[in-house]
């Protein structure tokens, strides 16, 4: 064999060792799809060995919840351009099921209209885990809760590895209501090919979300060209005949970027300003977290946030907050039933705002802990001087969802099992509960453990008579808008409404309790009504000290304020 064969030999042999040592499988397709070379694990992948591959569509050996994510990002990729690599499903045709890989790939300058791709097997956790999260089914793209676990896994590994990693959020207005006008199928296609491009824009090709119905988020490295990901699905829509931007029905496009490399700020604290702005995002819709803002606005908000979660996070290791306490009175009898222990912070921030970041973080759990500590301390040390006081404190519904957190909670409680029936707990509505069953459960144990439990803000929001269905509970306390209504000329309907939920909450042996009460014409017709019990500043102020006298230990028994 002559010098110059050597060398190609030796060279072939390089190039094909550098393959092998970043893919386990290596892959040829024509531009019709068709496998036209295999070598690798093509059985420990597909199921089929390498010579069966050949001939067959490339499509058939993904699975079908990935199949159209993968044939769009082939379709999309140009002559001399490169697949980043993402995760994805292949079908196990050895009847194993899918099996995890990576894919990666290439259309070579030379080779137009050929692809030529790499697949691996997902060997880490994050990989393996990615295709375990829940998706949109009309999209294919992450739920949003999901979102935010995942990009906040891939958010750090990005900063450990020091890339770019940038968040652009979209509001894609119009597409929802013209996938619902088109025939199913067509609906179906249009919402699946702009969740695919979407997906194949992300980093790994599993950190895109439908956060809403016209609302989406992309976490993606520095390249990404936001005006033609705009121009690639105004194309997808004029596809099906649609105007954009211009004449009566119209698709509006609107996005800008969070830049999250700032070194300054933890990992963690880029994950929990990132989820946060997620969060709004979805939440406050275009009044309260429009995509007209300037992305210099977008990135204020996200030092702001961030500056906010150090502070929030200081607040509870540190205890740097205060507790008040509003009463509850009979309305009947004026007599006192139990105070409502209430948050104040040192910054004097508002309490509600404080709470919604301390959801959107993932914060609220830890703050609801302190919270409970703090006045089981409180009715511990009153306990010890003879009184009996009965405080309602505030968890929120996220809190309820977590595992974690109720049995930390239950480990706090079993600690001072006395305090049982002085310690209510109020279940908020700031956030929708998305787990009934699990917070009916966590709900179930602290009545079997011997606490009450209320539902607050009832009335509120569109989720409050699912909530009363699936949770079993004591008390719900009225939103106190209903209250301020009642007054008012021409809300004849709230004030039908408020009858309504009295009536049967009565029904259901559920006691109520009246917010806002501030004169004595609104207590007077609460109490007309049938409302049992009710919290305003007619019947006190939130205080730092309990004001109106408890009861003592040596009372009879019958005497001792109890819930219906």
């Amino acid at each position: 064999m002559s010098g110059g064969a050597k060398d190609m030999r030796a060279e072939r042999d390089r190039f094909v060792a550098f393959a092998f040592s970043a893919a386990d499988l290596m892959l040829e397709v024509a531009a019709e799809g068709e496998v036209t070379f295999a070598s690798g694990a093509a059985k420990r992948l597909t199921g089929l060995d390498a010579e069966s591959l050949q001939g067959r569509q490339f499509a058939t050996l993904v699975d079908e919840v990935d199949r159209h994510f993968v044939l769009n990002l082939l379709a999309s990729l140009p002559v001399g351009g490169r697949i980043e690599p993402v995760t994805v499903r292949l079908q196990d045709h050895g009847g194993g099921g899918s099996v995890v890989c990576i894919l990666g790939g290439c259309c070579l300058p030379r080779q137009a209209g050929r692809y030529y791709l790499t697949l691996s097997s997902a060997r880490l956790p994050a990989a393996e885990t990615a295709v375990l999260n829940k998706r949109d089914y009309q999209t294919g793209l992450l739920a949003a809760d999901d979102f935010e676990a995942r990009a906040g896994e891939r958010l750090k590994l990005a900063r450990e590895l020091g890339a770019e990693v940038k968040l652009t959020l979209l509001e894609i207005i119009g597409l929802k209501e013209l996938a619902e006008t088109l025939p199913p199928d067509e609906g179906k296609g249009l919402l699946s090919d702009v969740g695919a491009l979407l997906r194949g824009k992300s980093i790994g090709g599993d950190t895109a979300s439908r956060i809403d119905p016209e609302k989406y988020g992309i976490l993606h490295a520095n390249a990404l060209d936001q005006e033609a990901v705009a121009s690639q699905i105004r194309k997808l829509a004029e596809g099906k005949g649609t105007p954009v931007e211009g004449g009566g029905d119209t698709l509006g496009i609107r996005s800008a970027t969070l830049d999250l490399d700032n070194r300054g700020m933890s990992d963690e604290d880029a994950a929990s300003a990132m989820a946060f702005a997620v969060q709004r995002f979805a939440s406050e819709g275009a009044e309260g977290f429009s995509l007209h803002s300037t992305e210099d606005s977008l990135k204020a908000l996200l030092n702001k946030t961030v500056s906010r979660v150090r502070a929030l996070r200081s607040a509870v290791s540190g205890r740097k907050f205060q507790l008040v306490f509003q009463p509850i009175v009979r309305l009947d009898t004026r007599m006192l039933h139990h105070y409502e222990a209430l948050s104040r912070f040192e910054d004097g921030g508002s309490p509600f705002e404080t709470i919604r970041l301390a959801e959107g973080v993932h914060m609220i759990g830890e703050f609801d802990l302190a919270v409970v500590q703090r006045v089981v301390d409180l009715l511990s040390e009153r306990r010890k001087q003879g009184e009996v006081i009965d405080v309602a404190v505030n968890l929120s519904g996220h809190s309820l969802e977590s595992t974690v957190f109720m049995a930390a909670l239950r480990e706090i409680l079993a600690a001072q099992p006395e305090l049982r029936r002085q310690l209510i707990f109020e279940i908020t509505e700031s956030t929708q509960i998305t787990d009934l069953i699990h917070a009916a459960n966590a709900v179930r144990q602290l009545r079997e453990d011997g606490h009450f439990v209320c539902l607050d803000d009832f009335g509120a929001g569109a989720a409050s008579f699912p909530y009363l269905q699936a949770l079993d509970i004591d008390y719900v306390k009225i939103d106190g808008a209903y209250v301020k209504a009642l007054q008012s000329a021409g809300h004849d309907r709230d004030r039908a409404i408020l009858k309504g939920m009295v009536w049967l909450c009565k029904e259901l042996g559920i006691g109520t309790v009246a917010e806002m009460v501030e004169t004595e014409d609104q207590a007077r017709l609460l109490l007309d009504f049938g409302i049992d019990y009710g919290q305003g500043y007619l019947f006190g102020r939130p205080e730092p000290e309990p004001r109106l006298e408890p009861l003592r230990l040596d009372e009879p028994a019958k005497a001792r304020r109890k819930p219906l």
